[in-house]
């Protein structure tokens, strides 16, 4: 009987042992941390005539045991002449198409791959042109610069840091008409907007 008790003893710790197991591996398999983290990001808009000027930076760095990571870059509205790099290094990238949970319409996407060693941190630079929104009312009109952060979201765990700035170039000169700074910082909104009166 005795050895009945302790068996069963046994075989009931064996089995909390197995579930805890079980859930340290899902929770670390679900969690953001094993893989390709999106850390921090700086991003520079300038309204220059009669388009947009965009520069970021994307901090990635690498908690999974892989080196090679797909990532894909949506946008308001179809940029051109893009520039994409990796660390100092040209990136190619495809185009295709991106759904946003929280709207209904797909976005103009590229994708591209970046290498990272486990343990390292990387920065992605972006720059390209693209249109912006002229909004007409009664007595003013006003640029509006739509920037996509709800693609941050599906990284699933909020920045360390974002810097956002917004200029007006014109007349060989450059004003900064708004600075936006984020810590800990997990969008729940789809865009930022950004607005000049004309």
């Amino acid at each position: 009987m005795k050895q009945k008790v302790d068996l069963a003893i046994v075989f009931g710790f064996a089995t909390i042992a197995l579930f805890f197991t079980s859930q340290i591996l899902i929770i670390n398999e679900l969690n953001p941390k094993t893989a390709l983290s999106f850390e921090d990001e700086d991003v520079i808009i300038a309204i220059t005539g009669d388009n947009a000027s965009l520069l970021a930076r994307y901090g990635l760095k690498n908690y999974g045991e892989l080196d090679s990571y797909l990532i894909s870059l949506p946008f308001a509205s179809r940029p051109w002449d893009i520039n994409l790099t990796f660390n100092g290094l040209p990136l190619d990238y495809s185009w295709t198409t991106m759904m946003l949970s929280s709207e209904p319409e797909t976005f103009d996407t590229i994708i591209f791959r970046v290498e990272l060693e486990p343990g390292q941190k990387g920065d992605v630079l972006v720059s390209y042109k693209r249109n912006y929104d002229l909004v007409e009312e009664e007595d003013s009109s006003s640029i509006v610069f739509r920037y996509i952060v709800g693609s941050t979201k599906s990284w699933g765990e909020p920045l360390i840091f974002a810097h956002f700035e917004f200029w007006l170039q014109e007349n060989e000169s450059d004003t900064l008409l708004e600075s936006r700074d984020y810590t800990n910082w997990l969008p729940t909104e789809t865009f930022l907007f950004f607005e000049y009166l004309l």
